[in-house]
C-alpha cells in the first residue's frame, strides 16, 4: 500500500511540505517555508515514520539538496531500501538499481507545473486553517510551529516544524482521521552549506530505462478520460474540499492503467483504471471483502491510507486514498453505480 501511495505523495525534503505554493498567498511563514528549499542548499539525514494499523516502519536516508532542484537521497534503512539512491533533478527522478547496474527515469510532472502547485495551494487555503502553536527545538534548531485545521472535520491533519531561521520545514506530522499519528518525517541532522553539484553525477555505466509514460503530459482528468481507450469513468461525487489535479497514464506490472489524482490541499487520493484484469501491489495487510453496489471488492488500510478495488467486469478499478473507509466505499459508489 505504501509503495503505492508514493506515486501520488509529494516528499517533504523535495519541496519542504507535501504542498505547493501561489504568488498569493494567506500566511507568511508557511508561504516562505513552501519556497525555502528552491533558495537554501542543505545536507542531513532524514527519518521518516509510517504508522500502521499493525505494524510501524521506520526509512531513513541521508539527503543533499542542492538550490533550487537537485535532491539525492541515499537510503540506509530498512533493509529493503539500503542501499538504493534517488536523484531528482528538477523535474526528473532517476532510481539507480545498482544490483542490475540501471538507473530507471521516471518524471515527477507536479513539481515544476504552474497550474497545478497554484491550485495544491489555493486547495489548502481553501481547505486549512493555519495556527501558531509556539515553538520547539529539532536537530538543534529552533523552530515555529504552525497546525493546519481541517475546515470541515475541525480537526488538525499536519503539525509542520519550521527552522526559525532558514524557513526549511525540519518536521511534518500527518494525523488520520480519528486524530492519531500515522506518519512522521523529520531531521535527524541536517548542516546548511553548498552542495557541490558532482554530487547529483549519474553513473555513467548504468544502462537507462526509460519509464514508458515518461513522455506523456498531465491533464485535467476530465480532458484524458476519453483517451483511456477503454470504458473510463470519473467519480461524480467527491469528499469535501476535494478536487480534481490531473490525470496521465502509468505502466505497473506491465499493465497500462488510467490515473486520476485528486486534493484537498493535503490529503489526495487516486483512482487507477485499466482495460485488463490487474490490482496495485498492497501491503502486507489483512484485505476485507465489501460489497460495491452489487459488486464485490477487495479493502485493506493501514492507519490513514486505504486501498479499495473491484471490477464492474470489463474495467478494473483501485480507489488508494487518505479519506478513509466510508468515503472510499461512497466514491467507488459514484464511479461504478
Amino acid at each position: 500500500m505504501r509503495r503505492a501511495s508514493t506515486l501520488i505523495a509529494a516528499s517533504l525534503v523535495a519541496t519542504s511540505l507535501g504542498f505547493a505554493f501561489a504568488r498569493e498567498y494567506r500566511d507568511p511563514l508557511l508561504f516562505a517555508a513552501i519556497a525555502a528549499p528552491a533558495n537554501v542548499s542543505y545536507a542531513g539525514v532524514v527519518q521518516v515514520l509510517h504508522i500502521g494499523s499493525r505494524a510501524s516502519e521506520a526509512d531513513v536516508y541521508r539527503v543533499e539538496h542542492r538550490a533550487p532542484n537537485l535532491t539525492r537521497r541515499d537510503y540506509e534503512a530498512p533493509a529493503a531500501l539500503a542501499g538504493d539512491t534517488v536523484v531528482s533533478k528538477g523535474d526528473l527522478i532517476f532510481s539507480l538499481d545498482a544490483p542490475k547496474h540501471r538507473i530507471v527515469e521516471a518524471r515527477n510532472d507536479a513539481v515544476n507545473d504552474a497550474r497545478v502547485l497554484n491550485s495544491e495551494y489555493e486547495l489548502l487555503s481553501e481547505n486549512y486553517r493555519v495556527e501558531h502553536r509556539g515553538d520547539d527545538t529539532v536537530a538543534g534548531r529552533r523552530t515555529v510551529d504552525l497546525a493546519l485545521i481541517n475546515k470541515y472535520s475541525h480537526r488538525m491533519t499536519m503539525l509542520v516544524r519550521i527552522d526559525a531561521a532558514s524557513k526549511i520545514a525540519l518536521d511534518r506530522q500527518e494525523f488520520g482521521p480519528s486524530g492519531v499519528l500515522v506518519s512522521e518525517t523529520r531531521f535527524e541532522q541536517i548542516r546548511y552549506a553548498q552542495v557541490t553539484e558532482s554530487d547529483f553525477s549519474l553513473p555513467k555505466n548504468f544502462a537507462v530505462v526509460r519509464d514508458p509514460t515518461l513522455a506523456e503530459t498531465p491533464a485535467q482528468p476530465d480532458a484524458v478520460v476519453p483517451s483511456a481507450g477503454f470504458a473510463a469513468r470519473a467519480p461524480h461525487e467527491l469528499p469535501d474540499g476535494f478536487a480534481p489535479v490531473e490525470g496521465d497514464f502509468v505502466e505497473m506490472h506491465g499493465v497500462r492503467m488510467l490515473h486520476l489524482l485528486y486534493s484537498d490541499g493535503i490529503r489526495t487520493f487516486s483512482l487507477f483504471e485499466s482495460g485488463t484484469a490487474s490490482k496495485l501491489e498492497a501491503a502486507e495487510t489483512q484485505t476485507q471483502s465489501m460489497r460495491i453496489g452489487d459488486r464485490s471488492g477487495e479493502y485493506a488500510e493501514d492507519a490513514a491510507t486505504g486501498v479499495l478495488s473491484w471490477s464492474d467486469g470489463s474495467v478494473q478499478y483501485t480507489l488508494v486514498g487518505e479519506v478513509g473507509l466510508v468515503n472510499l466505499a461512497h466514491l467507488a459508489q459514484s464511479i461504478t453505480p
